[in-house]
């Protein structure tokens, strides 16, 4: 894999940021940083079909006008990961509300498209965890739909004469933040082990504890997982003016000859399959994030700095690269 056998070739020491995402403010930077790299025919449609989205009025609100179809875009990035919080509760369902169906596809409409009248999380459309045992410990394939299959039929769509604009503008809110999940390593994997014979699910099943000073929550729904520390690497602010920033300065970084991410960049297949990219993804799981102190089992691990730099390094990398692809995908597609 080239971004993998450069860095290695070239014996590259990784540049140290904050850890502290593929949050809210990790999607917001992936789109910001397509946004900037989009011809002005492909932000003008995108910006056209994403005011078709239910929250495009929140989005803007209060905002500059000129500034509006970068906000939403930025926003929609975050969109499908919002749809956690508007769930149905059993006891009493609120008309319109979201069905969490969990983690795995339930039936044969689960991959579905009828725009914003589908009313389902899909919480199994946000990876595609390819496995791999440091034990010989039996793994188990991935399962479909997925996040590949899903970023392949939701960029195909936007071209299609076949579907009307609220279904494609669901499907480009769903690309937005699809494309910046498999770039975050650990949407890409799941590690299989002695003590965990089912899989960690791509991290979530491994406590990682916060630096010394901070209580580790070891159980319970909001654990401190190794998933969440690199959901959390390139920072945890929800603003999409900080995302903004953060990603001018990446593609600043960027366009300094010589610099890390510059070289990075330029070995990297921007137009690779989707395939690559999980496979670029799953490789980089395995060689930083489970890396030490992270062991064999569930946990809980002390991340010290030196890793938790590393991630952030990796991760500023992933979303720089997640940036420019969408941006390549968007200016096909968005013609």
């Amino acid at each position: 894999m080239k971004l993998i056998a450069f860095a290695a070739a070239a014996g590259l020491v990784l540049t140290p940021t904050s850890a502290a995402a593929w949050n809210a403010r990790g999607h917001m930077t992936v789109a910001a940083i397509a946004w900037e790299r989009m011809t002005p025919l492909a932000r003008q449609r995108a910006a056209a079909l994403l005011m078709l989205n239910p929250d495009y009025q929140e989005w803007v609100r209060n905002k500059p006008v000129a500034d509006h179809g970068r906000i939403a875009f930025m926003e929609a990035a975050t969109w499908p990961d919002d749809l956690r919080g508007r769930t149905c509760n059993s006891q009493a369902p609120v008309p319109g509300c979201i069905r969490d169906e969990g983690y795995t596809p339930t039936d044969a409409n689960a991959d579905l498209n009828i725009g914003y009248q589908d009313r389902r999380l899909r919480r199994y459309w946000h990876f595609k965890d390819l496995p791999f045992s440091t034990d010989g410990t039996p793994t188990e394939d991935p399962f479909s739909p997925d996040a590949e299959t899903q970023i392949d039929a939701f960029g195909q769509s936007l071209r299609s004469s076949n579907l009307g604009d609220d279904a494609k503008s669901f499907n480009l809110s769903w690309l937005l933040h699809l494309v910046g999940d498999v770039h975050q390593p650990l949407h890409a994997t799941a590690r299989f082990t002695a003590s965990d014979r089912d899989g960690d699910a791509g991290g979530n099943g491994v406590v990682a504890c916060p630096p010394a000073g901070t209580q580790c929550r070891t159980s319970g729904r909001f654990r401190d997982t190794l998933h969440g520390l690199w959901d959390n690497a390139i920072g945890t602010s929800a603003s999409s003016n900080s995302a903004y920033a953060k990603a001018r300065a990446l593609l600043a970084q960027l366009d300094t000859p010589g610099g890390f991410l510059t070289m990075v960049v330029a070995r990297t297949d921007l137009d690779a399959p989707t395939a690559t990219w999980l496979t670029e993804s799953f490789e980089l799981a395995k060689m930083y994030a489970y890396q030490a102190p992270i062991g064999p089992a569930g946990g809980p691990y002390y991340p010290d700095g030196h890793y938790r730099r590393d991630a952030g390094s990796i991760s500023e990398q992933q979303v720089v690269i997640a940036g420019l692809r969408l941006a390549n995908l968007l200016n096909r597609q968005l013609q």
